[in-house]
């Protein structure tokens, strides 16, 4: 049985990076916090024989190396017998002390060892939970009778253990976003019902109901509307004298569950990776914030990375808007051009790195990106969310691109949109702050966010549209 070991920031990112490398078949066995990392051995052929440890004659050979490093070319040494520590921690391969005692090497357990009951007990005294053997079936065995009491068979934990792990390992990625994405859905209906009872016992089920009403004709989702309702005053609410204050008192509570950005958040330079579906604006953005940047700190502290090398006239745009306002722009295809490209721009303060979309290609890429350090910090990503996009297409990307946070989100072609409920109701879902808005496809189309002005524009184009229809149905009356 071959175990990787792996060094993380944060359990998340571990566990990504197991996947990524051992497959959904992977078993975690140990993990434990290493300075301000996190360790976790774990493998991907795992065998409850190869951990039964109340046989010491079994051979158990086992491997422990670091994550992306091939394992060690050499055949394993036998262990002598006057080492049955070393014996024990190659076995069990789980304890904190078997990785600082082992390394990288490899080590096979030999067989016949001369002080038998001194290695179970020092296993069992070191050994995970997933991997220890009750204490009557250590010392006593299978079938033996235990002093003060009846004869007694126990069986091993691990027999027991390893068809529930392969039972979850078995399940896949693609179940388990699907199941989580169903417990997403459940909390917003039981959130929605009890906005409901609530209502109902204060009795003011009416003013929910307007309420509801109101707020779908700024075109936002009914999960987002349950969401809101969870704090809806209805008292308040019909203590308004007019409509417009009601669309206050509505605007208010939406704003009060929106986020954002109070400040620039390139201002303090950075790498930024821009990350979002086809279409939504991504390399327009880039392009924008680097002219922003460029007007407070000058051209020569910006720098430009693409990654869209495969779709026609990807990276055009971008090298096109280098070259006018002087600014590098690199082209990378794969994660060693991408970290060439990085170790190239290391002088400027700001780089902005464009994807293509949400392929393999892209994630993986971001993936890698996620792990640099530089200007002693790690890349941030930021969400590119279109106004004029259907509804759960930012989710999807959030949840491709999981293994790292995303930083911000920013709103763009809010001046193509009929209204803003799309773009408003992934906010909300999300909790994502809003740093910019962009209104229009020129370079100096863009402004930081303002919760109020992006709602008052929200209500702008509401009534826009309620103007328009009544036109439109009495023309089409008269055509009629």
């Amino acid at each position: 049985m071959e175990i990787k070991r792996f060094l993380a920031d944060d359990v998340r990112e571990g566990m990504l990076s197991v996947r990524s490398l051992l497959g959904p078949e992977a078993v975690i066995l140990s993990n434990r916090r290493v300075g301000q990392k996190i360790e976790i051995l774990a493998t991907n052929q795992f065998d409850a024989d190869a951990l039964d440890v109340a046989d010491v004659s079994k051979k158990s050979k086992v491997e422990v190396s670091d994550f992306g490093g091939a394992g060690q070319g050499s055949s394993p040494e036998p262990v002598a017998q006057d080492r049955p520590r070393a014996a024990a921690l190659a076995v069990e391969a789980g304890s904190a002390d078997s990785v600082a005692a082992v390394g990288d090497l490899k080590f096979q357990v030999a067989q016949g060892s001369s002080e038998p009951e001194q290695v179970l007990d020092e296993i069992a005294s070191n050994t995970p939970v997933a991997a220890k053997v009750s204490l009557s079936d250590r010392v006593l065995g299978h079938g033996e009778r235990v002093p003060g009491g009846a004869p007694k068979t126990v069986e091993p934990r691990q027999a027991v253990a390893a068809p529930k792990l392969r039972e979850i390992s078995g399940l896949g990625t693609e179940t388990l976003n699907g199941l989580q994405q169903e417990l997403g859905n459940l909390k917003t209906l039981l959130v929605g019902e009890l906005a409901k009872l609530r209502s109902e016992r204060s009795g003011s089920g009416e003013a929910v109901t307007l309420a509801r009403l109101r707020l779908s004709e700024l075109g936002l989702n009914p999960s987002s509307l349950d969401q809101l309702m969870g704090d809806f005053d209805a008292q308040n609410f019909e203590a308004c004298e007019s409509a417009l204050l009601q669309w206050q008192q509505l605007l208010d509570l939406v704003g009060s569950q929106l986020k954002s950005v109070d400040e620039e958040i390139i201002d303090e330079g950075g790498v930024f990776a821009v990350i979002g579906t086809t279409g939504v604006g991504k390399t327009t953005t880039v392009a924008k914030l680097a002219a922003r940047y460029a007007l407070k700190h000058g051209r020569e502290s910006v720098a430009l990375i693409t990654t869209d090398a495969f779709k026609m006239g990807g990276q055009d745009q971008l090298l096109t808007f280098g070259k006018l306002l002087n600014i590098p722009v690199e082209v990378v295809v794969d994660a060693d051009q991408l970290t060439e490209a990085l170790k190239r721009v290391m002088d400027k303060k700001l780089v902005l790195i464009d994807s293509a979309g949400m392929s393999e290609r892209d994630v993986k890429l971001n993936r890698h990106l996620s792990r640099i350090k530089m200007h002693n910090t790690y890349p941030k990503n930021i969400l590119i969310v279109s106004a004029t996009s259907q509804l759960g297409l930012a989710e999807q990307v959030i949840s491709q691109y999981d293994h790292t946070k995303v930083h911000a989100a920013i709103l763009t072609k809010t001046d193509e949109a009929i209204n803003l409920g799309s773009g408003l109701s992934t906010l909300l879902k999300s909790q994502l702050p809003l740093a910019y808005s962009c209104h229009g496809q020129g370079l100096s189309d863009i402004r930081l966010a303002k919760i109020a002005s992006l709602l008052a524009d929200a209500f702008a184009m509401m009534k826009r549209v309620q103007v328009v229809e009544p036109t439109t149905s009495r023309e089409y009356q008269i055509h009629a």
